[in-house]
């Protein structure tokens, strides 16, 4: 015994609906009014986000550890990194920048434990005070990034 045909368009209907659900949700969540970091989509906080100069383009990253991720994962090298203050969200260059890694995890989503500096006694400061280092050399989150040494 077959059911009749008006149940077999019914069920192909509803199976082509809860197949376009995903797509659907997908364009209504997407607000392009909100910056998302370029490796892995989460909402940016201005105050630590760090820019990749490219050829032509530009790359934005919610923090250094996802732009280390972002860097390691592509062959393009960036002409400029840029970073921002701590204290005051001021843009810097990298080559400029004093980097701290301590105990302080500033995103819990990927575990980012780099602090940015634009002067070396603040650095220095928060190194002292949350069990830090102050990164030098071959140490800087950056280093080996070619036309940045």
């Amino acid at each position: 015994m077959n059911p009749p045909a008006s149940w077999w368009r019914s069920g192909l209907a509803v199976l082509v609906v809860l197949g376009m659900l995903p797509v659907i949700g997908n364009i209504f969540r997407n607000d392009s009014s909100v910056s998302r970091c370029e490796w892995d989509g989460q909402v940016m906080r201005p105050e630590a986000a760090v820019t990749l100069e490219l050829a032509g383009r530009s790359v934005t990253c919610c923090d250094v550890r996802c732009a280390r991720n972002w860097l390691a994962s592509h062959s393009e090298r960036p002409t400029l990194i840029q970073v921002r203050d701590e204290h005051g969200g001021d843009p810097i260059d990298s080559a400029d920048a004093f980097f701290v890694r301590s105990a302080v995890v500033t995103n819990r989503a990927n575990g980012n434990r780099w602090h940015v500096f634009g002067d070396r006694e603040t650095a220095l400061r928060h190194a002292r005070e949350s069990r830090g280092r102050l990164m030098r050399g071959d140490e800087h989150p950056f280093a080996g990034v070619r036309g940045l040494e």
